[in-house]
């Protein structure tokens, strides 16, 4: 019976160790290198899909595009993952 309690507190202190829900993905969007532009002018951006889901929901379909975005919100947009959102 103590056996099976240690075991038990065990898988639980070690489950709780290891959840992967809790650590936070150590890739991130560097958007520092892209300046904000003036009023009315537009990036041109390359056509290369690497998908980046904004935390406003949306995919947008590069790094480009989004730190774009994020430079347009002033900071306020912010990188929820790589991938579709």
């Amino acid at each position: 019976m103590r056996a099976a309690t240690f075991v038990l507190l065990l898988v639980l202190a070690l489950a709780t160790i290891f959840n992967t829900e809790c650590v936070k993905q150590k890739e991130q969007v560097d958007c520092r290198s892209y300046k904000k532009l003036p009023p009315g002018q537009d990036r041109s951006c390359p056509k290369i899909y690497m998908p980046i889901c904004g935390s406003d929901g949306q995919t947008y379909n590069n790094e480009c595009f989004f730190c774009s975005e994020v430079r347009k919100t002033d900071e306020k947009l912010k990188f929820a993952h790589f991938g579709r959102c």
